[in-house]
């Protein structure tokens, strides 16, 4: 090796201890903090939605509905019956198409996912229960479908009725 590429490599370890701060004991600028607004008092908080802004009026970001469903027909496999068995959904949708629902009747209250296209509805139950599953269809006409489908004996019930929204 050169003494002159001895050099280059000697100056070149050496450059951390004078990339060294130059004054250690000058004080640091004093810390600030920041009073935020309480909630809905924030200047953020008096700008709309994009959606509510847009050129073409857009669609509302979140929207929630109701609706009530009325089912007379219970089909257990193939054997089918006359029933009464009712119950509210609730959709809480984004937007674009994905939505969140809740079912409840009588008996219980149930978590779904959903998923609408238009005016039609497809909601499924989202739990990890290995003995079934649950599935909601709605038809754009009010025409609806819901099926409980079980693996222990494995078997379906499927509701046949109508839905509409509530007020």
């Amino acid at each position: 090796m050169t003494l002159f590429q001895l050099t280059v490599v000697a100056f070149m370890m050496a450059l951390p201890a004078f990339a060294q701060d130059a004054a250690p004991d000058e004080p640091l600028p004093p810390a600030t903090t920041e009073q935020l607004p309480p909630g809905g008092q924030a200047p953020v908080d008096q700008i709309p939605a994009i959606s509510d802004v847009a050129p073409d009026g857009g669609a509302p970001d979140a929207t929630a509905m109701k609706m009530a469903c009325h089912f007379k027909t219970q089909c257990v496999d193939t054997k089918c019956t006359e029933t009464s068995f009712a119950g509210k959904l609730t959709i809480i949708s984004d937007g674009a198409g994905m939505a969140e629902a809740q079912w409840d009747d009588d008996k219980e209250s149930l978590a779904l996912s959903a998923q609408q296209e238009g005016a039609v509805t497809m909601a499924f139950s989202t739990g990890d229960d290995p003995v079934g599953q649950q599935i909601l269809t709605i038809a754009a006409n009010g025409e609806a479908r819901f099926t409980f489908h079980k693996t222990d004996p494995i078997s379906s019930t499927s509701y046949l009725g109508t839905c509409e929204a509530s007020k």
